[in-house]
């Protein structure tokens, strides 16, 4: 994506400050250290907590950005085609889903997004905190699968019990880009850059939620399933008319790092299929282009960004 560079205004800005030697604490660590507040749990699916320590909690939220940027990016450094099966693109598809699956995760904590599971013990010491803080002990919250989104003004995070972890993932997902794509209309920078920037974000959205069929944005997840457990899309032997060329698909994805790919793909075959691999490649860069500004943007050379997403990176480019 152009202009990309327009959102710096919008990730949370204590990020472009966590050296590598500090960072080392996830969102589940975070919670057991107690850098928080509970100010209050509405429903036991619920939950809202202070940080009171702002600088340990962007240390955490680095850490997770770094922990699943780095994964996704060695997945996509794993995937190659097998010359014998040329149209053999089932694994192509299912790693490049779980790239893009980490790197949404990486994207989301950048902007004060977050999807984790908190196990009973964490759940009892939310439940501790909040009853010492004079909160009801009829309502207590339950453990699960919780998505959450930072206030920065307030510096609390509001915490939602989900249901399903990758459907309710891409539905935060989803979320955490509309309000991307709204804010970037008020950002300083030319107004038909940032037009342009909106309307390629909100084109990601529409592939994800199937031009609004899908309220939780989870075509990616639907696309895998497909693959994974029904051997659908014509990429596992037998293959057929909608087959794709898979030496196609991985030259394709592995323009990730770049601003625009080498050479647009002529798809004939599927548009199905191409909207799943664009919208995987274009998330992964998303997430890449994230990562080298906040590297970019800090003032120490030890930047937990540098030294871990990025040194893959260096590391696999060699």
């Amino acid at each position: 994506m152009k202009y990309f560079d327009l959102v710096r205004p919008l990730v949370l800005q204590n990020l472009f400050d966590v050296d590598a030697h500090s960072a080392s604490i996830d969102f589940k660590k975070w919670i057991a250290a107690g850098n928080y507040l509970v100010r209050d749990i509405p429903t036991p699916l619920q939950v809202h907590i202070e940080a009171n320590n702002e600088f340990r909690f962007h240390e955490m939220i680095a850490h997770d950005s770094c922990r699943m940027a780095s994964a996704a990016f060695e997945t996509m450094y794993a995937i190659h085609s097998t010359p014998s099966l040329s149209k053999s693109y089932s694994w192509i598809a299912i790693k490049a889903y779980y790239a893009a699956f980490l790197s949404a995760h990486s994207i989301m904590r950048c902007f004060g997004y977050t999807c984790s599971q908190l196990e009973r013990g964490h759940v009892r010491q939310i439940n501790d905190f909040g009853q010492i803080v004079g909160l009801s002990e009829s309502i207590r919250a339950e453990a699960g699968y919780f998505s959450g989104v930072y206030d920065k003004t307030s510096r609390i995070l509001l915490l939602k019990r989900m249901k399903n972890t990758h459907e309710d993932t891409w539905g935060t997902f989803v979320s955490c880009l509309e309000k991307m794509s709204m804010d970037l209309l008020g950002v300083a920078g030319l107004t038909n850059h940032k037009q342009q920037l909106s309307v390629e974000v909100t084109d990601l959205i529409s592939i994800l939620n199937k031009n609004g069929k899908l309220g939780k944005g989870n075509f990616l997840s639907q696309f895998r399933n497909a693959v994974n457990y029904r051997q659908e899309h014509h990429c596992w032997h037998p293959y057929g008319k909608s087959s794709i060329k898979s030496d196609k698909i991985v030259s394709y994805l592995n323009s990730w790092t770049k601003t625009d790919p080498t050479s647009t793909p002529s798809w004939k075959e599927s548009q199905e299929a191409y909207n799943f691999f664009y919208a995987c490649r274009t998330i992964v860069h998303i997430n890449y282009f994230l990562i080298k500004m906040c590297a970019e943007y800090s003032a120490s050379n030890t930047n937990i960004y540098n030294r871990w997403p990025l040194k893959l990176v260096s590391i696999a480019s060699r």
